[in-house]
This record gives structure tokens, C-alpha cells and sequence, in this order.
């Protein structure tokens, strides 16, 4: 079994006339220091002079740390990068225990990974797979979880070593692709809470949710869980600030908090003992240490029964259900197929250019002819012939219990593998035209 690793951040920045959001920041500790959940607290120059003494103390006493926010940018890149170096200058003045290597918000700057990468920054927070125009959002294309960004394409993996990518909060992989809806089926409790699918103690959507991440350890050596709530979004305080209305700090009613912290409480509960809790910079280094390059992921997803959704918040969004789903994403492309079809859905390739309504998505994706599929008693062969318009990434998902073999030999294939008793994954790149693919399989 791999490892699924548990990361809470919150967005803790916002600031007026010397304040803070301090109790939301109190309640959130509160509720997830019990479970063992180190928080990482994105914070500005301001926000974290006023709040030094209690990040100081739950740094002391739980393991929490902190992640820059990124102020505005603007003007040139290396005016970027100074504004850039000033805001972490000034973060650690007030916090000098924080190496400060995770910078947060301003990833759809397209400069944003240079920036980071030239300033020393090992990891950046927001990004949302899937997820087109909310909150003026749209990184549909990217890979979920951690990947190293493309210094000249932020959506992008890069070949090596980068600065790495981190999702805003985790995401229902299955329903969120079928749906075209992520923000919906996400782990942030005031979207499922507004949504209708969960509500006070009843989280079953988000431990279902968990389980599928759980389950996933078995085909990858670390999976991880990013999960988020803004910290003043946790408190209503007249005379504080939100988005809306103007200078007033009050998003959400005392029920709503209320209810967010039990559905918080209650989730941490279920992850307790069963994911290694922690910090975005301590998953950063663990990354850094153990991939080279941005780690292939192999996730096999189990559609979750929900409540019927509240459609005030959804609009226009399907239902479902949708079928099994196995999704692959590696540096050269990202790949969905459904239960039973051999050819993926969706192929996203990360060498075509990105253009929105494109999202690095092939527009025809080839089928597939079986060839033979032939056993000689202890050993398979199979072929399969592909007709193929361009030169593309491609993969194969042959839906059977192949748990008695290993690949002994495939000519041309970039990387396979065999998810027991589920299915057999086979990633290739074609060429133009026709291209026959053989596998022998071994018997173990």
C-alpha cells in the first residue's frame, strides 16, 4: 500500500484596520489540532504581524506552518519577483521560524511559476482541477494533487523539477469530470453545505469521497488529499471584511460556521489514523526528495451516492450516475476512460498549445480494433491496431482481471501497469496513421 497524504490550508490573509480573522483562525485550530492536523496558514506581511502570536503558538505545540500569499503583481518579471521576495521579507519578520518555501493564491499570473521558481519558492497553492471560470478561475487541463509546473505553461507539467503545483482543495475526480462541475463536488464544506451534500454530522458524500483517495493508495506510492477553508469565512464579526458586501465580515450565518466546523470535525475524525498529516511544505519536501518529475497517477473512482443537490447552487449541473472511472495523468498527458471501453474519453495533451474551451484536450481520439487476444497455456499475447489521424499520447484501458500476469514485453510502450482484479493500463504515443500495439503478458 502507498500513502495518502492529509494537508489542511487556510486562507488566513485578509486584514483591515489592524485586524485580522483571528476567531475563524481559533475555530479552525480548535477543531482539527484535536485529530493531529497540522494547518498551514496562508498569510500576508500584515496578517501575519497581527496573528504572530498564535501561529507562533500552534507552530510550538501542533506542527503548524505558514504559506505566503502572493500580493499583486505587476509590471515586468523581475518587478515580480521583487514584490515577490518583499512579501515573504516581510512575512518572516514577523515569523522567522517559517523557512516560507510555499507561496499561495496568484497562480493564474502566467508568469506565476518563473516567479516562484527564480524567488526560491518550492510549492504554490489555488490550483482547481477542472475547474472553468468561478471565482475567475479556470485551470481545466491541469493534474490534480502535486505536479512539477512548466516554467512557460502554469496548467502544464514540466519535464523535471519545478516549482510544484498544489490543488486549492480536493476534489471528487469522478464526479467533478462527468459532472463539468468541481466546485460542487469538492471538500470545501461550504460547497457541499450550500450544494445540500452534507450537512452537520451527516458527511457520508465526503467519506465515500475519502475512501476512494484511500483506496487509490493501492496503485500509487502517495496520494494526497489537499483540503481547504478560509479562515474568515469562520467568524462573523460586524465591522470586518469579506468580498460582499463591502467591509462588512459577515459571508456566512453563525449556523453556517457552526455546521462547517462539525462537518470539519467530523471528516477529520474519519482521516485520523489513516493518512499521514501534513504541512504543504513538509509534502513539498517529501515530493522533492522522492520524484524527479511530476509523478504518474493512477486513480480508479467509484461513483458515490449523494443527495439530490440543492439546485439554487448547482445550476446546470447532471446527476449521474456515472460509471467507474479510471483516470491517468503523467507528464505527457492526462487521460479519463469509463468501465468497459477500452479508449479513453478524454485525452488532455500537454503538447498541444493551451487555449481556453480547449484545455489541452485532443479533439478526435482514435478507436481501437482487437487484433487477437491468444493464450499459450501460461502467457498472453495481444494486439491491437490504432488508427490514428496525428501524432498524440494514448492509452489503453483493458477492463479485466489480469492480476495473474506482469508485462514481459511490450514494443513502444511508455508505461503500463496492472491494477488487480480492476484493469490493465497501457500508455503509448502514436504516430500517424496505422500503429499496432502488442503486449505479451507472463504468467507470475
Amino acid at each position: 500500500m502507498g500513502q495518502l497524504i492529509y494537508m489542511f490550508a487556510s486562507y488566513a490573509s485578509r486584514h483591515a484596520n489592524g485586524a485580522t480573522c483571528l476567531d475563524g483562525m481559533q475555530l479552525l485550530a480548535d477543531t482539527l489540532h484535536p485529530h493531529g492536523v497540522r494547518i498551514t496558514w496562508i498569510v500576508g506581511g500584515e496578517s501575519a504581524r497581527i496573528a504572530r502570536e498564535p501561529l507562533t503558538r500552534w507552530h510550538e505545540c501542533h506542527g503548524d506552518d505558514i504559506a505566503v500569499h502572493t500580493p499583486p503583481l505587476a509590471g515586468a518579471l523581475d518587478a515580480k519577483r521583487s514584490q515577490m521576495l518583499a512579501e515573504r521579507e516581510a512575512v518572516l519578520k514577523a515569523l522567522p521560524w517559517s523557512r516560507a518555501t510555499i507561496a499561495a493564491s496568484g497562480h493564474t499570473d502566467p508568469e506565476i511559476a518563473a516567479v516562484l521558481e527564480d524567488t526560491g519558492f518550492e510549492g504554490l497553492w489555488g490550483f482547481c482541477w477542472e475547474q472553468i471560470d468561478v471565482d475567475a478561475i479556470s485551470d481545466r487541463g491541469c493534474p490534480w494533487g502535486f505536479y512539477y509546473m512548466d516554467r512557460a505553461q502554469r496548467l502544464r507539467p514540466a519535464q523535471g523539477r519545478g516549482v510544484i503545483g498544489m490543488e486549492w482543495t480536493a476534489r471528487d475526480l469522478l464526479k467533478s469530470f462527468h459532472s463539468g462541475n468541481p466546485c460542487l463536488y469538492s471538500t470545501d464544506p461550504n460547497d457541499v453545505g450550500r450544494g445540500g451534500l452534507c450537512s452537520w454530522e451527516n458527511i457520508a458524500y465526503w467519506e465515500r469521497m475519502a475512501d476512494n483517495y484511500l483506496r487509490n493508495t493501492r496503485y500509487n506510492d502517495h496520494v494526497f488529499l489537499l483540503q481547504h477553508q478560509e479562515a474568515h469565512e469562520m467568524e462573523r464579526t460586524p465591522g470586518g471584511f469579506c468580498s460582499s458586501p463591502p467591509g462588512i465580515f459577515q459571508c456566512y450565518t453563525e449556523e453556517d460556521i457552526r455546521e462547517s466546523a462539525v462537518m470539519l470535525d467530523r471528516f477529520a475524525a474519519y482521516i485520523e489514523g489513516r493518512a499521514s498529516m501534513l504541512t504543504l511544505a513538509q509534502a513539498a519536501t517529501l515530493y522533492r526528495e522522492r520524484y524527479a518529475h511530476t509523478a504518474s497517477s493512477y486513480m480508479l473512482w467509484e461513483d458515490a451516492p449523494t443527495p439530490a443537490y440543492n439546485p439554487d447552487y448547482a445550476w446546470s449541473t447532471p446527476i449521474g450516475p456515472w460509471p467507474k472511472t479510471f483516470l491517468h495523468c503523467g507528464r505527457g498527458a492526462q487521460m479519463m476512460f469509463i468501465e468497459g471501453k477500452v479508449e479513453p474519453v478524454c485525452i488532455r495533451n500537454y503538447e498541444r498549445p493551451y487555449a481556453y474551451g480547449e484545455f489541452f484536450a485532443e479533439p478526435t481520439i482514435p478507436r481501437t480494433r482487437l487484433v487477437h487476444d491468444t493464450r499459450h497455456g501460461w502467457s498472453r499475447d495481444i494486439e491491437i491496431r490504432v488508427d490514428s489521424p496525428r501524432a498524440m499520447p494514448y492509452g489503453l484501458a483493458l477492463w479485466n482481471d489480469y492480476s495473474l500476469y506482469q508485462i514481459s514485453d511490450a514494443p513502444g510502450l511508455v508505461e503500463g501497469k496492472i491494477l488487480p482484479r480492476e484493469l490493465m493500463f497501457l500508455r503509448y504515443d502514436l504516430e500517424p496513421g496505422e500503429n499496432l500495439l502488442r503486449v505479451k503478458l507472463q504468467g507470475k
